[in-house]
């Protein structure tokens, strides 16, 4: 038999376009959207716990972790555990492939939005725009939002990036729907 198509899944803030369907989510109401083939996109939602409920589930879930460890059993509560690995492979998170909306604050010097270009380029990120969208103070603020693209080239690039003397910080960095 052929082993499944590995799967990718991923729970984080991410930068939603106002005509997504998961921008149309709001107030106590959670989702899950679902893509694949042959179904495309598929979306599940309905309303959240609340706080009082949510910090029930959580305290009665690591209370049921402790007892586990503590009495050392093998057979953890099916529950409490994931036995995904018997069935499907995970995709790495390196392998993810998303787009990035990412601020940086450097040093006012010419030729940094270049290297920015050129550092990305170097790991195969494709910007979709790089703009200079003004000052804070002495620091300009640059703005770059990529293409599609492997996290861990995104990463790699960006370890770089940072380690530039020009680049003062990177206050804001998000995944783009």
């Amino acid at each position: 038999p052929s082993s499944p198509p590995p799967l990718s899944i991923r729970v984080h803030p991410t930068l939603v376009p106002k005509e997504h369907p998961l921008a149309s989510i709001n107030g106590v109401y959670n989702a899950i959207l679902v893509e694949g083939e042959p179904l495309k996109q598929v979306m599940f939602f309905g309303p959240g716990a609340g706080a009082g409920a949510t910090a029930s589930a959580v305290s009665s879930d690591i209370l049921n972790l402790v007892a586990a460890l503590k009495t050392s059993t093998t057979t953890p509560n099916p529950l409490l555990s994931c036995a995904h690995q018997d069935y499907c492979q995970i995709v790495p998170m390196a392998e993810l492939i998303t787009r990035f909306y990412v601020r940086f604050l450097t040093k006012d010097h010419p030729g940094v939005i270049g290297k920015l270009g050129t550092c990305f380029g170097k790991y195969g990120v494709s910007l979709e725009s790089i703009v200079q969208t003004g000052f804070q103070g002495e620091l300009a603020e640059i703005v770059v939002v990529t293409h599609d693209v492997p996290e861990g080239n995104f990463r790699q690039a960006l370890a770089e990036i940072h380690a530039q003397d020009a680049i003062d910080s990177i206050p804001s960095l998000l995944r783009v729907l």
